[in-house]
């Protein structure tokens, strides 16, 4: 479902048709870790008067929206996805949420996340193969966008969590340059790497969306240079993915676009062990507290981590901050031109069952060097599966990679 589905009804059509949707499929999703019905439709109610009064207030005004469960939303619980932090309720919207309600947009509800935003799992499926996961940590709101249960959701990343469930729910991912969407009022894990991002049904609800959010005029599809690196820094893409990350790049060639091989840049080779201590010590700092109290009942991998990041040194920290730096520095230099820089999404399409919610590594140097980068279907792998293509671009060039993403999208088609 559309943007465009939703806001061509009133904010009270369009809140019983995602509560509609959402009485249909959450047996089997399990999108949503709190749904604040009542609440919604009386927002719907007041949203709809001012409608019929003096028009929208944005593109969004009566658009349901569902939010990560490490936002503030006041009077609705804000667990992190954790038995342990049961009966948090904040009185405070974080500053986004306050933001989108500025706009008129319908808060519906806390959409599930893996515990405290890391590996341990959510109990949520993907809604286009349920034997496997959406991804993680992001893993309700990239689901309840691809069931059609909201037209756009709120996720956040410190490592892929919202690229990658893009990728595995084909549905369009945005993490914008890192400060771009303000963080208050949102659980922490590693502050230097922690973003907040978008998910919509297709790049043209994410621009959207991404507009109204920030103030904007219009971002209308824009072709650019297209490099394509060789990616990821560790792992192995699987063939389908492989495969269909070249088949897009013959259709943008075959549109007439640019598109041309780079090397690594040398900074790069480092990095992604760089970025995980970084990660690892910023993490244990953030929940250390938690972690003494409660032991692994905050998540045995969150546990483990942990464990590992209090062991690291200030100067292995200090030398790994200094990786990350060089290695911003040097794709500053390779994105000057304005060109968008092409990679696969995820190794390959989403892991069967719900132990695992994939490996972020294709998606963390981005985060890493605090790049606006984006997720649109690509591709279906022989079981039916999606992949996803990401593109990213230099800081701060949020506005012209999505203007490159809606243009990318025309070319690579729906999948």
């Amino acid at each position: 479902m559309t943007l465009a589905d939703f806001s061509s009804r009133t904010p009270q059509e369009a809140v019983e048709l995602s509560l509609a949707r959402i009485e249909q499929r959450e047996g089997e999703v399990r999108a949503w870790a709190h749904l604040a019905a009542e609440s919604a439709r009386a927002e719907a109610a007041g949203l709809t008067e001012e409608l019929a009064r003096s028009g929208p207030r944005s593109p969004l005004h009566g658009v349901p929206v569902g939010i990560k469960d490490i936002f503030d939303v006041a009077g609705m619980p804000c667990e992190w996805g954790s038995p342990i932090e049961a009966g948090r309720t904040p009185s405070v919207d974080a500053k986004l949420i306050r933001r989108l309600r500025e706009l008129g947009a319908i808060i519906l509800g806390k959409t599930h996340t893996t515990a405290y935003a890391y590996f341990d799992p959510a109990p949520t499926r993907n809604p286009r193969n349920l034997a496997h996961t959406p991804g993680g940590s992001s893993s309700g709101s990239a689901a309840a966008v691809a069931d059609g249960m909201v037209p756009l959701a709120i996720g956040s990343q410190t490592m892929g969590s919202v690229l990658r469930p893009a990728s595995f729910c084909s549905v369009a991912g945005f993490k914008p340059t890192f400060g771009a969407l303000p963080l208050g009022g949102v659980m922490p894990f590693a502050p230097s790497l922690d973003h907040a991002g978008l998910f919509a049904a297709s790049i043209a609800d994410v621009a959207l969306a991404w507009r109204a959010i920030q103030d904007k005029g219009p971002i209308e599809p824009r072709e650019a240079e297209v490099i394509v690196l060789p990616w990821p820094l560790v792992g192995e893409l699987d063939d389908s993915m492989r495969t269909a990350v070249a088949s897009a790049m013959e259709k943008l060639r075959g549109a007439g676009w640019q598109v041309r091989k780079e090397p690594l840049p040398a900074t790069f080779e480092s990095l992604q062990p760089a970025l995980l201590t970084v990660m690892t010590a910023e993490g244990a700092a953030t929940h250390g507290e938690a972690f003494r109290r409660h032991g692994d009942k905050i998540g045995l991998k969150l546990a483990a981590l942990i464990e590992k990041g209090l062991a690291i040194s200030e100067t292995e920290l200090a030398d790994a901050r200094g990786v990350v730096q060089a290695a911003k520095e040097s794709f500053a230099g390779l994105a000057a031109s304005g060109a968008v820089i092409a990679t696969p999404a995820a190794l390959g399409a989403a892991p069967r069952g719900l132990g695992s919610t994939g490996d972020p590594c294709c998606n963390a140097p981005w985060t890493a060097l605090g790049s606006p980068a984006v997720t649109l279907p690509a591709a279906r792998d022989s079981a039916g599966l999606p992949l996803g293509l990401q593109l990213s671009a230099g800081r701060d060039a949020d506005d012209a990679l999505l203007a490159c993403a809606l243009a990318c999208e025309s070319v690579i088609g729906s999948v």
